[in-house]
């Protein structure tokens, strides 16, 4: 991704400060408009207080009216009944002046207040004194009566001053809030007007982002997908261009692409096999068993790895024409590491199991041609002493010594004999598998040998007791130590040793496997490091004048499909230089039932292939 492409953060923060604004700009108006409301409470709580205020004060006014036109009644005619107003109006004007004081709070309207209630009691002090003590002179009377009037006109003036500097101050507060409400409106309408300005401009310049980045991203989705394209178009050209059959599958194990490698080998063509079960394009099965074998896609869905197939499988085609292969398949996974599919990578190996087949008869052939030349070797003694004794018996005349002789020439003859039964079961014992002793086999073999071992001065140490039997062919075990055994007789000196031992053992790559394990370990040259990678691959060989290069290779080869092993490990300095060749053989071998070395009729050979066997170094 280039640097100037535009990640999700990015995105992330436009859209933060894209909602940011309207948020404060909300947040602002809604203090102003709190502010507002307060001020707009407190105006119309003000102005309700001045307007209850006034309201008492009228009908503190009122009172006091009554109070004087009751006395002056009372003082004209003399009747109780005028005095009534009097004395309801005294009953209720003292609530009223304390109703006053409870909404009165600024100190010079509370003074006047007090100057006020005071003025009224003393009026009151009066009046009532006058209408206990009446006075009978009628001027005097008409006189007080008039002083009473001036006093509570003085009274109701001061009420009327405190009425109207009351109603001044509601009229100040109701003036100062209106004109604090028509600032506020022009406040807030230009707070709004500067905040959508400022809203519309900060909106359309993250608009102006987002709209280049996401051109940005466009352009960058678009080169990706050209370059995706591209190299699409690259790999499937390679894929549908290479040598061998590719077949690839969704995760379900259906057919998505087949190249045209895999269209010649199947019979099918990549339209008509697209969306079918790999089941029923790819069939393979065993060549040894005839068994259907696990279809390498689900063993790579269910282990989640590379896997390969196993040696002796051939693939049924769309006609039922039967073809070796040999095939891997691998598991394709997402960026987040999900297999979303398998691809399948094949090829044809018959032409190889044919070449495998011809090296195979090619080492057979030389290792009769050695086998003969140890059968002359070992034969050659017997026959000399058995001329001897031949020519000593005719020139005998004496019957005892002639029998003595013929009985020595009879065993020299039981060893001719037996040298040849041994030689003839290399190469004349059938290979149909059966239950047998390695044990047994490694003694004949090493008795085969001990006269050979003799002669060059090696020693020889067998130690084969295990009761054990396997499944396979003894001939081709036979086979296999003759190799092993003629190889270590070549590595060793005069004076070397050679231990051969067979002994019960355990697969050590699967512990519930059992079988025998057989080693044969001498104390010769040892093997280079660096022909120890190479020593079971076909043609090679240090034995420049005798060798093939095929033995090991066989041996290998042989052991492998028995289902064991063949491993070696050698040291070339002194003073443990040697060379130690270790086959296991599994109890269940499962060897197949014809002869290793011919062919079937698609005209592959049977053993394992190369591959099988060089995956065991």
């Amino acid at each position: 991704m280039r640097e100037d492409t535009v990640e999700s953060r990015l995105y992330n923060r436009l859209l933060v400060r894209l909602l940011a604004i309207p948020i404060a700009a909300l947040a602002v108006l809604a203090i102003i408009l709190g502010y507002g409301l307060e001020r707009v409470q407190e105006s119309a709580a003000t102005v309700d207080r001045a307007d209850v205020v006034i309201q008492h004060a009228n009908r503190l006014i009122k009172l006091m009216v009554d109070e004087e036109t009751s006395v002056r009644g009372y003082l004209l005619v003399r009747d109780q009944v005028f005095l009534q107003p009097l004395h309801e109006a005294d009953q209720n004007i003292e609530p009223e002046f304390k109703a006053l004081f409870d909404l009165v709070h600024r100190p010079d309207l509370v003074d006047r207040l007090h100057r006020l209630q005071n003025t009224h009691q003393q009026w009151e002090r009066e009046a009532y004194q006058e209408i206990n003590s009446p006075s009978q002179d009628t001027s005097a009377m008409a006189q007080h009566m008039l002083q009473r009037k001036q006093e509570m006109d003085y009274l109701r003036t001061q009420m009327d001053e405190f009425i109207s500097i009351v109603a001044g101050r509601r009229a100040e507060h109701s003036a100062e809030d209106t004109k604090l409400n028509r600032y506020a409106r022009i406040a807030l309408i230009a707070l709004v007007a500067l905040v959508a300005a400022l809203l519309v401009g900060e909106t359309r310049r993250i608009f102006h982002k987002l709209t280049a980045a996401y051109n940005l991203q466009i352009e960058e989705i678009k080169l990706r997908s050209e370059e995706s394209y591209a190299r699409e178009q690259w790999l499937n050209t390679t894929v549908r261009s290479i040598g061998d059959a590719v077949i690839a599958c969704d995760s379900d194990g259906n057919v998505v692409f087949m190249n045209l490698i895999a269209e010649q080998l199947t019979g099918w063509k990549e339209d008509e096999a697209r969306g079918r079960t790999l089941h029923e394009v790819f069939p393979i099965f065993n060549e040894e068993t005839r068994a259907v074998v696990e279809n390498p896609v689900d063993k790579v869905r269910r282990l989640g790895t590379v896997v390969g197939l196993a040696n002796h499988t051939f693939l049924v085609s769309r006609k039922g024409k039967e073809i070796c292969i040999d095939d891997s398949g691998a598991p394709i996974r997402n960026s987040s590491g999900r297999m979303i599919g398998v691809v399948l990578v094949f090829r044809d190996i018959s032409e190889r199991r044919m070449s495998e087949g011809a090296l195979m008869r090619a080492e057979k052939l030389a290792a009769a041609g050695r086998l003969a030349a140890s059968v002359a070797h070992e034969v050659n003694n017997p026959l000399e002493g058995l001329t001897n004794l031949v020519y000593i018996a005719r020139r005998s005349d004496n019957l005892d010594e002639i029998r003595h002789l013929l009985a020595q020439a009879e065993n020299e003859l039981g060893r001719i004999a037996h040298i040849t039964r041994q030689s003839l079961g290399f190469y004349r014992e059938t290979t149909t598998p059966t239950y047998f002793m390695p044990a047994t086999i490694v003694r004949e073999v090493a008795d085969f040998y001990a006269s050979r071992a003799v002669s060059v001065g090696v020693s020889f140490i067998v130690n084969a007791n295990t009761e054990r039997k396997v499944l396979g062919s003894p001939g081709e075990l036979r086979q296999v130590l003759f190799n092993l055994l003629t190889n270590s007789l070549d590595a060793c000196a005069s004076g070397s040793t050679i231990r051969i031992e067979a002994s019960s053992a355990i697969d050590p790559r699967n512990l519930s496997r059992p079988g025998v394990r057989i080693t044969i370990a001498d104390t010769g040259y040892g093997i280079p490091p660096e022909h120890l990678e190479s020593i079971f691959e076909p043609f090679f060989t240090t034995k420049k004048d005798t060798g093939t290069g095929l033995g090991l290779w066989v041996s290998r080869e042989l052991v492998v499909k028995h289902g064991g092993s063949l491993r070696v490990r050698s040291r070339t300095f002194n003073p443990q230089c040697g060379t130690v060749f270790s086959v296991f053989l599994p109890q269940q071998g499962g060897v197949q039932a014809t002869d290793p070395l011919s062919t079937d009729s698609r005209g592959s050979a049977k053993p394992n292939g190369v591959r099988q066997a060089q995956s065991l170094k």
